[in-house]
């Protein structure tokens, strides 16, 4: 959607944010995570478009594995500053 723009993993899930979030992961990116069970996410942001509303809840997960040839970065938290992103992406950062 933003060229250019680095992104957190992420993942559409219905109901449940926890449920479902691993497999979708590994689906989407071919990421292998365990979703650490909290009782509240990291964030929980809302964000409006022209025509519809997405509510976005950032979890922790750890990775387990990671599949080879994905066009993935990983970098710690006090880098994240260094990344062009966009706003959603940019709240949650400012978050964690």
């Amino acid at each position: 959607l933003l060229a250019g723009m680095w992104e957190f993993p992420n993942a559409r899930v219905e109901g449940n944010p926890h449920a479902g979030l691993a497999s979708a992961l590994r689906a989407t990116y071919s990421l292998k995570v365990r979703v650490k069970r909290a009782t509240h996410p990291l964030v929980i942001l809302e964000h409006a478009y022209s025509h519809f509303t997405v509510t976005v809840h950032a979890l922790r997960c750890e990775l387990i594995e990671m599949l080879p040839d994905q066009n993935l970065k990983w970098v710690s938290v006090n880098r994240l500053d260094d990344y062009p992103m966009g706003k959603i992406d940019r709240q949650v950062a400012r978050k964690i």
